[in-house]
């Protein structure tokens, strides 16, 4: 266990060529390049994303992947405004069946939205008609295939990409017009110049962001700088370093906080994203953006260090931009009265390919947690392995007050977060989280699940149903709790 222009993407692409190979040597250091972009124009993302076989060289190896988006290991960003519609065609000239899930996003979990339950078959396309709420948040968001049991598959094959959703900076004039890096961090591990088809974390792997291979990012001294960066890989972590530079922390998980964290390592769970301002050090000179070795726990994965970039700071240094000192308010959740309480158990079993909540591995076929529309709950997810679980759920974000005990102070939600190991006495680590189950959008069935992704396909998810008690009751079974631990044979 241990609508951008063809002619810009497809610049891109031989661009990321261009950035490997170098004989013996290694890659050469290649310039930072944002990803290439598929923008919505008078409200509507209108796009196509073919998933086809390709050869595409990473980290200097060429690489035949069974299925990459558009043919491009970094395939476009999805930029939307609050209010677009996303109208994207899916593709699929691959040889696995697929889907879309579009991390992060409150949105309709039914339909042709936001719908992990979709089997878009080889050779079928699907047309993606998924309307984006006005008052949406504003950040950094993902997509990436949700099709069980293929999630680790086809994310670590190299299927997923970026979402940007309005100004997060907009409430900040002084920060206009500052320059913006997109970081979209993936690993890559081969056999025979293919994709491991079912990578497990542990051990070395090539990390890259945007799909370059260690870039060299020039900066001017003191200039202001927002990175947005997404850990948008299948199961590692990224604990990411530069020097004692500081990263000035405003948004997690497309959610703007209600203060700046100043922060000197920035731990990313695979499914993180973190959008932080940096200056330009202002002594000239090349830095290491590092991602360090990380231990998930005495029975999980661990995996080396590796520099993820080099940072030149050069130039003339220029007039700081001050750091923002107001934030818009951000409603405290544990103001308001908890209508249920829930444990949610995530663990480890004797057969280290299966992994459970409360007791049982996912079941396509039944829900295992029901809620009625507009309640807010606090649940209580333990971790009894002594490896670290990463909880994530779909649609909505929630607010995190309490790790291993400790009272966490408030700067705003997320979708994800860390569930530490379990300690040496068998302890379970304990993370307290209140969830809003009240945005009408969400009704449906989705998921919750662990987003190490090899553990989800072995088990580790569950469904849950929002009910509007205003509608007619929807058709579903319950689970039975009592389940043994056997993996069910639906692939659905």
């Amino acid at each position: 266990m241990r609508a951008t222009s063809a002619m810009v993407v497809t610049a891109y692409a031989l661009a990321t060529l261009a950035a490997c190979g170098n004989g013996g040597s290694g890659p050469a250091p290649v310039p930072f390049e944002n990803p290439p972009e598929l923008v919505s124009r008078n409200g509507v993302l209108d796009g196509t994303l073919s998933i086809m076989p390709a050869q595409v060289e990473v980290a200097g190896e060429g690489v035949t992947f069974l299925g990459l988006y558009n043919g491009l290991y970094m395939p476009p960003v999805l930029r939307v405004q609050p209010g677009d519609v996303v109208r994207l065609r899916l593709q699929n000239a691959a040889l696995l069946s697929t889907n879309l899930h579009y991390h992060g996003l409150q949105v309709s979990p039914s339909g042709a939205n936001d719908n992990v339950f979709l089997d878009i078959e080889p050779g079928m396309t699907f047309q993606y008609d998924m309307p984006i709420p006005l008052d949406h948040p504003q950040g950094l968001f993902w997509y990436h295939p949700h099709f069980h049991p293929l999630v680790n598959t086809e994310i670590a094959g190299g299927l997923s990409g970026g979402i940007i959703i309005g100004d997060i900076l907009a409430p900040f004039p002084q920060l206009a017009g500052i320059p913006e890096r997109v970081m979209l961090l993936k690993d890559l591990k081969t056999e025979d110049g293919q994709p491991v088809l079912d990578p497990d974390p542990a051990g070395p792997t090539r990390r890259t962001i945007n799909g370059l291979y260690k870039p060299r990012i020039e900066m001017q001294r003191g200039q202001l700088e927002f990175w947005r960066i997404g850990n948008i890989g299948a199961n590692i972590y990224y604990q990411l370093r530069m020097g004692s530079q500081p990263f000035y922390v405003i948004a997690q998980d497309g959610n703007l906080q209600n203060q700046i964290l100043e922060i000197q390592t920035l731990l990313l769970p695979p499914g993180k994203r973190l959008e932080v301002l940096v200056y330009g050090p202002q002594k000239p000179g090349t830095y290491r953006l590092q991602a360090e070795a990380f231990d998930t726990g005495p029975a999980g994965d661990a995996y080396p260090a590796q520099l993820l970039a080099s940072v030149v700071s050069q130039g003339p240094a220029v007039p700081a931009i001050p750091l923002p000192s107001t934030f818009p308010v951000v409603p405290d959740l544990r103001d308001l009265p908890i209508d249920e309480r829930r444990t949610i158990v995530f663990a480890d079993t004797a057969n280290p390919n299966q992994f459970v909540i409360n007791g049982k591995p996912y079941n396509h076929h039944c829900v295992d947690t029901v809620v009625t529309l507009g309640s807010i709950e606090e649940w209580t997810i333990q971790n009894t392995a002594e490896e670290a679980h990463v909880f994530h759920i779909h649609q909505l974000d929630f607010q995190v007050t309490e790790i291993n005990g400790v009272a966490q102070p408030f700067t705003g939600y997320q979708d994800t977060v860390n569930l530490p190991p379990a300690t040496d006495d068998d302890t379970p680590s304990v993370v307290k989280a209140i969830i809003p189950f009240d945005n009408p959008v969400i009704v449906g069935e989705f998921v919750y699940h662990c987003h190490i992704v090899q553990h989800a396909d072995q088990g580790m998810m569950a469904n849950i149903v929002v009910v509007d008690p205003a509608l007619p009751p929807p058709h579903y079974e319950l689970c039975d709790p009592t389940h043994s631990h056997e993996l069910p044979g639906s692939s659905g």
